[in-house]
């Protein structure tokens, strides 16, 4: 496999991840709101209009600080689970300070928030951040393996 082809099979993995990350997130911060209410039982359906709803406005407000954070660690080839996690929960707190600018201290949204960046940081890892790295691997018999 060539290295063009390398990069553009990774870029797509990258923009997969996301997008899964994004739907995860998104479908975990729903399952988190219908668990604080009493409608739970009645609103299956309410799910398959609103997750694809918050996964777009996840993705619209986590776009640049998950950029930075997924070329940090594909320069990098950092693989760590943690650091995956942990990258999504800062870029939650980013993303509360600074585009929602609490007024109030709602410490149940702001856990509620963190959480589903978590989430989202775990299934990106799940899906491309096992593989990080812009390097492709020597093969089995070059002089460099």
């Amino acid at each position: 496999m060539s290295q063009i082809v390398f990069y553009i099979f990774r870029f797509a993995l990258i923009v997969f991840g996301f997008v899964c990350a994004t739907f995860a997130a998104s479908l975990f911060l729903n399952l988190l709101w219908l668990g604080s209410t009493e409608v739970i039982g009645s609103e299956g359906p309410f799910l398959y209009s609103t997750v694809p709803i918050f996964a777009t406005m996840i993705g619209y407000s986590v776009f640049i600080p998950a950029c930075i954070l997924i070329l940090f660690a594909e320069l990098t080839a950092w693989r760590d689970l943690l650091f995956y996690a942990l990258g999504g929960a800062a870029t939650a707190v980013v993303i509360i300070v600074w585009k929602w600018r609490p007024q109030t201290e709602d410490i149940d949204t702001f856990a509620a928030i963190l959480a589903t960046g978590v989430v989202g940081g775990f299934v990106y890892w799940l899906v491309s951040g096992r593989s990080a790295g812009l390097v492709m691997p020597p093969r089995p018999g070059s002089p460099a393996a």
